[in-house]
């Protein structure tokens, strides 16, 4: 039965990403390898977060080569330069569909059926009591990030 359209990416809307991936990741001051345009290429394409294994295999799948502790390397890279997520609760990397630096304060909607995730900002009210409630207990907060399972509309 393949995907449900929730993972589905239009190519315009992953070209636009990779686009956008190239473009920051030359402003970094970073090379544009052929296995860092793959990894891009790979995010690009889906909205399920993915393994390194999985990425791997995609990029073999696509006629590349790669080694798993190069996927590692770049996703480390991605993630610094905001253009990627490790989304915890499922072990995975996704793409970044915003334009921001690494480290911004993101809430992940993932569904349990299919593994389609939507990021979301996390509201302002929500970040304050989050902090307020660390500083009850000495606690100060870097980042913030929020992790929800849940099925999409496309699931349910």
């Amino acid at each position: 039965m393949g995907e449900p359209n929730c993972n589905f990416v239009e190519e315009s809307v992953a070209d636009a990403y990779e686009s956008k991936a190239i473009a920051r990741l030359q402003e970094s001051g970073m090379r544009l390898t052929g296995p860092r345009r793959a990894v891009v290429r790979v995010l690009a394409e889906t909205r399920k977060p993915l393994g390194a294994y999985q990425i791997k295999d995609r990029v073999g799948v696509a006629g590349g080569k790669i080694d798993v502790v190069s996927v590692y390397r770049i996703l480390a890279s991605l993630v610094e330069c905001g253009l990627a997520h490790h989304v915890g609760i499922v072990d995975g990397y996704l793409a970044c569909p915003a334009s921001h630096s690494g480290g911004h304060q993101t809430e992940h909607l993932v569904c349990e059926s299919c593994g389609c995730v939507e990021e979301v900002a996390i509201p302002q009210s929500a970040l304050i009591e989050i902090s307020v409630s660390g500083s009850r207990l000495g606690f100060l907060a870097n980042q913030t990030r929020v992790e929800v399972l849940g099925r999409c509309s496309h699931c349910r």
